[in-house]
């Protein structure tokens, strides 16, 4: 029986990884070995070049590298984007907190009412654009109480599937869009600008600028030439505010928000508390568990992040203010060809993530438990 039952364990064994073998082969090849190749690269002088023989240096690329003034700009330039990442998760939980109810109209009637007079107003807004030759003004207010309009007459749910839905789109597509959007001469956002700051207000140059929020604060002139504004930095800023608001944190939100008992909000309610109250005593600790994952992978995905944006938007300009640390892996691989150099930063941003998830790992999950 005994014997019957090992060789029966053997044969689930073998039958087990047959079905894990094309898997694994798959990760050996194309993860692991690719991630311990690349850790051999980072200690050899490794080069696209063929004039350039293959040799063991050491921890040569590691000193290069520390002592090289544009790595520290570039993570510089890396942690200015990071800046926008409390704003993205608290913009999520704020949308979140308000989709998440359903609308308390739930007559019809009364629903396709407001929802004739939402069309009304916002066909006369856009008819007064256009007469006055505001064209991109029309275009912006049109879109704006359209989205109003199908809220109003379908409920929550549209509201939900018109903030996900840019997360569908391709990330090229959107960026190329938003270039245009960034236009400081024809862009849909300086020609609104236009007619809301005073006469004479020097309008951003956003891509093309150099200018940035923190442009008043002392620090060397590597990492900062030139003044306060809003320039290429800010302008990458905002749009991944907005293609983060309304993703997936906001669907993470939603679930975390709607598994939250409905009796915490009714003994809030008995007991006076006001909408900001509920939200900030209830809703905020309940899903602390969902911030902290959130705010891991943002983190996470903000020292990965920015070679997109860098690659298509700027190239990574206006002299290097938008070239983060993957950016600098790529131009410093593929660009200049030194591989053995790409690896050792690629290595170096590995053992940054790393920190930084054990360090949000220690004392940020203490708060989600709390």
């Amino acid at each position: 029986m005994r014997l019957w039952e090992g060789r029966r364990e053997k044969r689930d064994f073998f039958a087990a990884m047959g079905f894990l073998l094309p898997n694994l082969i798959g990760f050996l090849a194309f993860t692991a070995g690719p991630v311990l190749l690349s850790l051999y690269m980072s200690f050899t002088n490794w080069s696209l070049k063929k004039s350039i023989p293959l040799k063991w240096i050491g921890f040569r690329n590691y000193t290069d590298l520390f002592s090289d003034g544009d790595f520290w700009f570039y993570f510089y330039n890396t942690g200015y984007f990071m800046l926008g990442i409390p704003l993205a998760v608290g913009g999520s939980l704020f949308l979140a907190n308000i989709l998440v109810d359903s609308m308390r109209i739930k007559v019809d009637k009364t629903r396709s009412r407001l929802a004739l007079i939402t069309a009304v107003v916002g066909f006369l807004n856009c008819a007064f654009f256009i007469v006055a030759g505001w064209n991109d003004a029309a275009l912006f207010v049109g879109i704006v109480f359209l989205a109003a309009f199908f809220g109003v007459l379908f409920g929550t749910t549209t509201y939900r599937t018109m903030f996900y839905i840019p997360s569908f789109a391709s990330g090229v597509a959107t960026m190329i869009l938003w270039m245009q959007i960034f236009n400081p001469e024809q862009g849909l956002l300086n020609n609104l600008l236009y007619y809301i700051v005073p006469v004479g207000t020097q309008l951003p140059e956003w891509l093309i600028s150099t200018d940035n929020l923190l442009g008043f604060l002392p620090l060397p002139a590597h990492f900062n030439s030139s003044g306060f504004g809003f320039g290429a930095r800010e302008a990458i800023l905002i749009m991944g505010f907005w293609m983060g608001i309304g993703g997936n944190n906001m669907i993470l939100y939603i679930a975390s928000i709607s598994n939250i008992p409905d009796s915490l909000y009714e003994a809030a309610d008995i007991d006076g508390a006001g909408g900001f109250a509920k939200f900030w005593h209830i809703t905020v600790p309940s899903v602390a568990a969902t911030t902290f994952f959130i705010s891991i992978m943002s983190i996470i995905g903000g020292l990965q992040g920015g070679f997109q944006m860098a690659k298509i938007m700027t190239n990574g300009g206006p002299t290097g203010t938008t070239t983060t640390l993957a950016y600098y892996i790529f131009t410093e691989g593929f660009d200049e060809l030194r591989l053995g150099f790409a690896s050792s930063v690629s290595w170096v941003l590995f053992l940054i993530v790393f920190g930084a998830t054990m360090i949000q790992w220690k004392y940020g999950n203490k708060q989600s438990e709390a």
